[in-house]
């Protein structure tokens, strides 16, 4: 303590630096981000600032959707078929949302949120520089189900994908705004690196997330470019990516799974039953039959799985969730849960929206987008990576400037 009073270092200070630690180690791997989060929510608790912090909290639209979304799966136990099993592993992962409150609590008018923002594109570059470097040859790649993969350090590619298109939106949002050639260049080539680190991924929610949101992109490089233009730009960059045999590969199995769809016994096809054509079809036939039954409370935390393979041959696989955010939430929580998250994605993106033009706000719109855009095939709220991202993303919206000036 005697030590801590002469150094002069604030609460504030310490949780700053601490989660420009989180931001820069995120895409590199689960432990440096998860033991930066839990020190500096150690700090958030002992200096006082929780309570401040969620008194601050509850003043803020954003905050009472993301109450729901922390209560909702510890209710959720209460009539769970699956308590002790995905139940409980479910609603640990609420977790999160500490690190939310706990970065909201962030003085941001002392410390620029751009250095949280440029901590992740640069944590995001090395890990990009090492997945070059597994392509060439200079770092043996990841080996993953029998697959080479160029993972950088080692996170899931839904993860990466997820990361890479954050930090490609981002990229594209400081070459926009920068004045100097050499800082323009240099985003450029930084959102270059991430464009090839995700084109020789093998995930194809990654390459649906990149084109629905590719607009954005494009209308950051061309400021004075129409629709027509930005849509002429956008199939050109969308045809660039094809010169990936990677993203050849996995389109061309996509078209041959919907094939099997298309030509199979509608009685069998579309997700009626399980088939490893696309399996996600089963999945979400399933998740919707079960909300059905169950519309007002869903099944309850970690329940989907229980009740989807009752409903299937004891010889199909055992499905945690449905590979879509909105359905995870509606099939376990009901309507409560669907409209919990459905209001949850409408104030950050509202809040981020207006404020767009700023690093801050463009930086909580893309994370924002792109767990809505990839969530509607993925359960990314569900994904440690994305959803660490999501929450410090969340309680960074307490910088934005109509938050600041009260």
């Amino acid at each position: 303590m005697a030590w801590y009073k002469k150094t002069g270092i604030s609460s504030n200070d310490l949780l700053f630096y601490l989660f420009v630690g989180v931001f820069f180690s995120l895409p590199i791997g689960t432990s440096p981000p998860i033991i930066c989060g839990v020190l500096a929510s150690a700090i958030w608790v002992f200096s006082g600032k929780a309570i401040k912090t969620t008194g601050t909290c509850l003043k803020r639209s954003w905050f009472w959707p993301v109450i729901l979304l922390i209560f909702l799966p510890w209710i959720g136990l209460l009539y769970t078929p699956d308590l002790t099993g995905l139940g409980i592993k479910f609603a640990k992962k609420t977790h999160y949302w500490i690190y939310c409150m706990a970065v909201a609590s962030i003085s941001l008018a002392i410390h620029s949120p751009q250095k949280l923002i440029k901590a992740f594109l640069f944590g995001l570059a090395v890990n990009s520089l090492v997945a070059i470097f597994q392509l060439v040859g200079f770092v043996p790649p990841i080996d993953t189900y029998g697959n080479n993969q160029y993972l950088g350090f080692g996170l899931g590619y839904s993860t990466q994908s997820a990361f890479l298109i954050v930090g490609i939106l981002t990229a594209s949002y400081y070459f926009k705004v920068s004045r100097e050639k050499k800082t323009r260049i240099f985003f450029f080539i930084l959102m270059a690196g991430y464009i090839f680190h995700l084109v020789i991924l093998l995930g194809r929610v990654g390459f649906f997330t990149f084109a629905i949101l590719s607009p954005f992109i494009v209308r950051n490089l061309f400021k004075e470019f129409n629709a027509f233009k930005i849509s002429l730009v956008c199939i050109l960059l969308l045809g660039m990516t094809f010169l990936s045999p990677i993203v050849r590969q996995r389109v061309s199995f996509s078209i041959d799974q919907l094939k099997h769809h298309l030509t199979a016994d509608p009685d069998h096809a579309w997700g009626k039953e399980y088939t490893k054509h696309q399996d996600r079809f089963y999945m979400w036939y399933g998740a919707v039959n079960i909300f059905l039954e169950n519309p007002i409370i869903g099944v309850g935390t970690g329940g989907y799985a229980t009740a989807l393979k009752k409903r299937g041959k004891p010889e199909w696989p055992f499905i945690a969730h449905p590979h879509n955010n909105f359905l995870h939430m509606a099939v376990s929580y009901g309507v409560i849960g669907l409209l919990a998250l459905s209001w949850f994605f409408w104030e950050i993106i509202r809040n981020a929206w207006s404020e767009r033009h700023t690093p801050l706000g463009y930086f909580i719109l893309s994370t924002a987008l792109v767990i809505l855009v990839s969530g509607l095939v993925d359960t990314h709220i569900l994904d440690s990576g994305p959803a660490f991202l999501l929450a410090v993303a969340t309680g960074l919206q307490n910088g934005l400037a109509k938050y600041a000036e009260r």
